[in-house]
């Protein structure tokens, strides 16, 4: 087992704390991958044996969402006939997510030079497949009939669950669960679009930012 890149992913960037029971996470997965003990994330999991050696590029696939169970009919729980959330508005809300996740995960992982991002697999390329589950977002910004402003003290939340894949056997050799929570304000504030994207955008930054240190460490302790 890979224990060095393991305890990066373990050890890494602090990040607001999920409130997610880590208990729910089972020791193993149907595929074989073994649970490692992580601090930072809810759970991180590594096929036996597998290494990352030899990976020097990343291939990141098309981000994958799905919103909470039930949220649209949460969502349209109290709102009026006018402005109730519709298959449209999860659509565009769904796609916006995703393209988004993509450009600023791809954006962080090549900061500073630190891996390049290709679209061709190889020996050399570990393939990234994010999806965001459980998206739920407490205010979604929605076209409605006349000026309105929502208050929330936070945007909403999220799961990521990625699956880091040898790019020309498709192997899996590790997956990564991690839920995060947007900033929690004491007070209420104007969310919308703008304000949503901020608090998407710090979230992944920052699981960006922990699988690229993980694998920058994993990098330079590989025999050259």
């Amino acid at each position: 087992m890979n224990r060095l890149f393991i305890l990066s992913l373990a050890g890494c960037v602090l990040l607001v704390n999920s409130g997610y029971s880590k208990d729910k996470y089972p020791d193993a997965t149907a595929d074989g991958l073994m649970r490692a003990e992580s601090k930072k994330l809810d759970a991180v999991y590594w096929q036996p044996e597998a290494t990352l050696t030899g990976y020097s590029k990343i291939m990141l696939a098309e981000c994958q969402v799905s919103f909470r169970k039930n949220w649209q009919r949460d969502q349209n729980r109290d709102r009026r006939s006018t402005d109730r959330v519709s298959k449209e508005d999860m659509e565009r809300i769904r796609a916006d997510v995703a393209e988004r996740f993509n450009e600023v995960f791809a954006e962080e992982l090549q900061s500073e030079g630190a891996f390049e991002i290709v679209d061709v697999a190889g020996d050399d390329v570990l393939l990234l497949r994010p999806e965001i589950v459980d998206l739920d977002v407490f205010a979604p910004d929605i076209s409605t009939p006349g000026r309105t402003r929502t208050f929330t003290t936070s945007a909403g939340r999220m799961t990521l669950k990625m699956d880091l894949v040898d790019s020309t056997t498709e192997a899996v050799i590790g997956r990564v669960i991690d839920r995060r929570r947007a900033r929690e304000d004491s007070q209420p504030r104007v969310t919308n679009s703008v304000t949503n994207r901020v608090e998407m955008d710090r979230i992944v930054r920052r699981w960006a930012r922990i699988l690229r240190d993980a694998l920058g460490e994993e990098s330079a302790s590989s025999p050259r």
